[in-house]
């Protein structure tokens, strides 16, 4: 990713004060001083905020949700990571959570959607708790308000879920739901595939219906609906009835993308931060505020006061990650021994970076002549390898690093296929266990051509390769 949104902010050196030509719109100053000069203003406690982008060791966030206090976001394989400015970045790896069709924070504790149950994850201990769905009930849209969380199935049925299982709620004719899932004072709202949307009750359980436009986006902030329309907010003046609001890209935070910068949907008049560089895919705030997040298909940039956000990161922290060297006892799974072993030890194996052009994965980042004479993998054979380091990472994938008679350093994974026949079978704290199937042909004798498969190992204790 080669975009950089940053605030420039100029240091006088000389005076050790700092100088800002005004940037942000919360922006505190304190012993301000004209200078001579056009438009130099200087202040010595500035509040400064702009675009950061952030350098992740994977691809980006596939969801994105703000709660009370920390962000979530969702990456492919169900690895989640949580922002907030007192606890930094964590990382939490949840178990039967490979296809997660939708995520809403409740509280500070996000809630994920799959085909068959709500997953709750418990911040805490990192466990999350699975609330199996109704029977037959197929969700197609998520929405919470406040700390209850609502689900319509394909034909419109809505189960809200309790402390134990949901109450369900059966639609009275066939609907198409479209869209998004909000709450408008006591209903549940959504719309409808072509135009119009549905209202649900619960308490009285009451059905009504009104006509819309086919917006892209529901948003019911301060009593009022608002559809965005191909790049046009209209806002409900009474039922069934639709008028201009806004021009821009509404997003299902609430948040507004227009042209003079991003602001809420009800207040376009204040302008929390100018627009990023891209065409966000996710655009929200944090509950409190900064940072204001924007996601596409190629990265993630954090609008923030400049330093407040750490811009570097790995998938995973380093709490979560277990790294051998050749010649080391391992240390156990979760340990951050062995990870300063690798930054003191490792040093013709591994590298680490910490600037933001460098790729934060040491076992990504080799020199340039080896790189230059790097061969695919499946046409190496077992036999000229040596094993140099293994990573345990439960969120990111165990790996395994080893080299070849010119030392060119190779990653192999579970899974990994090399030249004949031979795959990488499993990787643990100090071993790679391999399996070669040995081609035996009987033909000679009347019989067939059989497989039999040869494990063995590749440890890191040896010197040598196997």
């Amino acid at each position: 990713m080669s975009r950089v949104f940053l605030t420039i902010a100029i240091l006088l050196t000389a005076t050790g004060l700092m100088v800002f030509p005004g940037c942000g719109d919360d922006q505190e100053e304190t012993s301000m001083v004209d200078l001579p000069g056009p438009g130099i203003t200087v202040s010595d406690s500035p509040d400064v905020s702009g675009w950061i982008e952030i350098a992740l060791a994977d691809e980006p966030p596939v969801m994105a949700e703000a709660g009370s206090v920390s962000t979530w976001l969702l990456f492919q394989g169900g690895n989640l990571m949580s922002f907030n400015e007192t606890d930094g970045w964590r990382a939490f790896s949840i178990e039967n959570a490979v296809e997660v069709l939708d995520m809403r924070v409740v509280g500070d504790v996000p809630v994920l959607l799959t085909s068959t149950s709500l997953l709750t994850l418990s911040p805490d201990d990192g466990e999350a708790v699975a609330s199996e769905l109704p029977e037959g009930f197929v969700p197609v849209l998520m929405g919470c308000s406040g700390n209850t969380v609502a689900l319509v199935d394909r034909t419109g049925d809505i189960a809200i879920a309790k402390d134990e299982g949901f109450d369900l709620f059966t639609a009275d004719e066939n609907l198409s739901p479209a869209g998004n899932l909000v709450q408008l004072g006591p209903d549940w709202v959504f719309p409808l595939e072509g135009g119009g949307l549905a209202f649900f009750d619960p308490s009285v359980e009451l059905w009504q219906f009104e006509s819309s436009p086919a917006g892209e986006v529901l948003v019911a902030s301060d009593d009022e609906l608002f559809i965005g329309v191909e790049g046009e907010v209209l806002v409900r003046t009474e039922p069934s009835v639709w008028t201009h609001w806004a021009d821009g890209t509404l997003y299902p935070s609430g948040l507004l993308l227009a042209d003079q910068g991003v602001c809420r949907v009800q207040d376009t008049e204040a302008i929390l931060s100018e627009r990023p560089s891209f065409q966000p895919v996710i655009l929200l705030s944090s509950g409190s505020g900064e940072p204001y997040w924007a996601i596409d298909q190629l990265g993630l940039a954090a609008y923030a006061e400049i330093g407040s956000v750490q811009a570097t990161l790995s998938f995973c922290n380093a709490e979560r990650v277990s790294c051998s060297l050749a010649g080391q006892t391992p240390a156990s799974t979760g340990s951050t021994e062995s990870v300063g072993d690798m930054l003191l030890s490792g040093s013709g194996a591994f590298r680490i970076y910490e600037s933001v052009s460098m790729r934060p994965d040491p076992f990504t980042e080799f020199s340039a002549i080896s790189r230059d004479i790097r061969r695919p993998v499946e046409e190496l054979s077992i036999e000229e390898l040596r094993l140099v380091g293994i990573t345990l990472d439960p969120v990111g994938g165990d790996k395994a690093m080893v080299e070849d008679d010119l030392g060119v350093p190779y990653i192999l994974y579970e899974g990994t296929l090399l030249r004949n026949s031979t795959s990488i079978s499993e990787i643990t704290a100090n071993e790679v266990i391999v399996v070669q199937d040995v081609i035996v042909d009987y033909t000679a004798t009347g019989g067939g051509v059989t497989r039999i498969p040869t494990i063995f190992s590749m440890r890191l204790h040896e010197e040598g390769g196997l």
